[in-house]
This record gives C-alpha cells, sequence and structure tokens, in this order.
C-alpha cells in the first residue's frame, strides 16, 4: 500500500524500502536543482555556527550546508528510522561528517534545549507535519533569540507551465511521474502565511518563490528577548 499511496497521492509513509527508493530517487532527480536552493539561502547562514534541519530525509541538504560552510555544526531529524540511517550512511562518507549529527525525533517534541540553536531550516516537509503550527512552535522555542528558520515547500499554485519545465530536469522516472502529484497535497503561499501568522514566529519577515515559482521559501525570525 506505501508505494500505491505515493504513486496516487505524491507522498507516502517515507520509512523502510520505501525510504531506500526516494534515497536513490532523489539523489538522481534533483541533483541539479540541490544547489539553487542551498544557494539561495546559504549567505544568510554563513555566521550561524549552530543549525537545525527539520525533516532532513537522507540528509541531502544538511550534508550540503556542513560541507559548504566549515564553521557550522548542522543537526537533522526526521519522524522515520530508516531516513535517520541513510542520512548516517551519507555523513560518514562526508568531509564534514564530525560536524553532522542525526537523530530520530517528531518536529512537534524536539529533544532539543530552548534557544539552542542560531537557524533552523525545512525544505519540502511541512506538508507532511500532522499540526504545522506545533512544529512552529517548537522550532521557535528552539531558536536563540535573534534566529531564523527558512522553511520552504512546494507550491500548489504554481504555473502549469513551470511545473512541466521543472518535470522535464528530473533525472529519475518515478519522480518526473509523481512530481504533479506533489504539488496537490503542498501549501499555496496564502496558507503558510496563515501557519506562519498563527505560530509564535508571526509573518514572515521575507517570502520569495524559486524554481520559476515552483518552490516558495519563507524566512521567519524569533524576536531579540524571547
Amino acid at each position: 500500500m506505501g508505494v500505491v499511496s505515493l504513486l496516487r497521492h505524491g507522498k507516502g509513509p517515507m520509512d523502510g524500502w520505501i525510504a531506500r527508493a526516494y534515497d536513490r530517487g532523489i539523489q538522481a532527480a534533483f541533483r541539479d536543482l540541490f544547489p539553487t536552493l542551498v544557494q539561495d539561502v546559504l549567505q544568510d547562514l554563513s555566521s550561524a555556527r549552530r543549525v537545525l534541519d527539520a525533516g532532513c530525509g537522507p540528509g541531502q541538504f544538511t550534508i550540503m550546508f556542513a560541507e559548504l560552510v566549515p564553521t557550522m555544526e548542522v543537526w537533522g531529524i526526521d519522524l522515520a528510522p530508516t531516513m535517520i540511517e541513510l542520512a548516517r550512511a551519507h555523513a560518514a562518507d562526508s568531509p564534514a561528517r564530525e560536524r553532522l549529527h542525526f537523530e530520530v525525533a517528531d518536529v512537534a517534541r524536539l529533544p532539543f534545549p530552548d534557544r539552542h540553536f542560531d537557524a533552523v531550516i525545512s525544505s519540502g516537509s511541512i506538508k507532511h507535519w500532522p499540526d504545522p503550527v506545533a512544529g512552529l512552535r517548537e522550532l521557535h522555542r528552539v531558536l536563540a533569540p535573534g534566529g531564523r528558520a527558512f522553511i520552504g515547500e512546494m507550491n500548489r499554485m504554481a504555473p502549469p507551465q513551470a511545473v512541466a519545465t521543472q518535470r522535464k530536469r528530473l533525472r529519475h522516472w518515478l519522480f518526473r511521474l509523481i512530481y504533479p502529484r506533489i504539488f496537490t497535497k503542498a501549501l499555496t503561499p496564502d496558507e503558510a502565511r496563515t501557519v506562519f501568522g498563527s505560530s509564535p514566529f508571526g509573518p514572515p519577515a521575507r517570502e520569495r518563490l524559486l524554481l520559476d515559482g515552483c518552490f516558495w521559501m519563507f524566512e521567519v525570525r524569533k524576536a531579540e528577548g524571547c
């Protein structure tokens, strides 16, 4: 039933063999797009020393950030044990392995103390959270005062032509097949603004659309003194 749900809806129980297939596919399908998404926030994270990747999957972004910023220590959390197993295996081959940490955890119940991180990143994960406001509340708790969170997700309102253009860039047959379906489960920018506004972060400090409007990136900030 897992693969049927994945094919039908663009998402499914991302653990076990589904996670392993996802890992193989995403590394091939999106390798041309990863640098674009990373570079968009890299300068904003250049001074961060401790960063959390919430919903890290097999760790593709977590590891890339750690490798690009040699002063950064990065933690990745995911609810799926297989995803964390895969991320740890990838990290073992990385020159940044001593600065990478992966744990099984729920974004709504993070195993970290208050004010622990300088920044948070999350890409393509918020649509899977049962209660996005609860997840954002936890991210706010673990951020240091003045810290920023960069939350990215597919844009459900993306123009069909833009979706078709980006789909052609994918290098894996399964991801080309499910790519349009992924958008049906994603948030619109307006829905995201409502979620952020209901969280301790309040309205986004900055937002932008990437990949021809297929992907939105919101920046939210924890106020000084919080």
